[in-house]
């Protein structure tokens, strides 16, 4: 009977995502007509690709994010938005250095990454921590299914010769797969690599997912790796590790953008 239960506890927490929050600014123009992929209360995804154009590219510029609050919100703060920008910043530059060349000066050839936030719903700190008290005593994942956070993105793969990609995408937690953390980005940190992989299967294997792009040899990974660390970052992995089994926020495994690399790009 308890089995029975459980498994009816899962449907329900599997099905009871956050509701994605309504763009309400700072949207990317999309040149081009976007297909709808799924339109759900938990999830929206359209989509633009130029499968020909785009697998004629072999190197991409190192991006530079800045992600802007499409409205004010009291609950989420510059320090904090700027930790979302370079994990996004970190994860398309470590996605695309295993399939093309970095290419620091950003020629015209390269493909550029844009991304625009337009939408985000923080977590509530108070309920995440209580989620995880819960979490301690309860078998299996779990989280109580309110006060999720939620995050809509617009993304745009292009060079000197247009628009190669485009993707609108918003998504909001899940309490079976997203881990509560006591962080009002919470939410927004865990689902930016959601969106980064999801937007990277599409530049680098196509809409229908299908591998289509080898790998690069290992040194050139590693050399781009070793870019993007510089430029980026990296996080703690004992601390990523922990977090797996304690609701550490972002703010503690992650701390941001090196100041080397903030300072040299700010010209100092």
């Amino acid at each position: 009977m308890f089995g029975k239960i459980g498994i009816f506890v899962l449907i329900v927490l599997l099905n009871a995502c956050a509701s994605i929050p309504q763009p309400n600014g700072n949207q990317l123009v999309a040149d081009k007509p976007l297909e709808i992929v799924t339109e759900e209360q938990g999830r929206s995804v359209s989509r633009y690709l130029d499968a020909e154009r785009l697998s004629k590219i072999s190197r991409y510029a190192l991006p530079d994010i800045a992600l802007s609050l499409p409205a004010e919100n009291p609950d989420i703060s510059p320090e904090q938005l700027a930790l979302i920008s370079n994990a996004l910043n970190r994860s398309i530059c470590s996605r695309l250095g295993q399939y093309l060349a970095a290419d620091p000066e950003a020629s015209g050839e390269a493909m550029r990454v844009d991304v625009s936030l337009t939408g985000i719903t923080p977590t509530s700190k108070s309920i995440a921590g209580l989620s995880a008290a819960v979490d301690t005593f309860v078998p299996g994942p779990f989280r109580i299914p309110v006060g999720m956070g939620a995050i809509a993105l617009d993304a745009r793969a292009s060079n000197d010769a247009g628009t190669l990609a485009f993707m609108r995408w918003a998504k909001g937690a899940n309490p079976v797969f997203n881990s509560a953390k006591v962080s009002s980005i919470g939410d927004a940190y865990a689902l930016i690599e959601t969106f980064t992989r999801e937007f990277g299967q599409l530049l680098l294997q196509g809409a229908g997912g299908e591998e289509k792009r080898p790998k690069l040899p290992e040194q050139e990974i590693r050399a781009n790796e070793t870019l993007c660390e510089t430029r980026f970052g990296k996080v703690d992995p004992v601390g990523k590790g922990a977090s797996f089994l304690i609701p550490l926020s972002p703010e503690f495994i992650d701390k941001g953008k090196p100041e080397a690399a903030g300072d040299s790009e700010d010209g100092n």
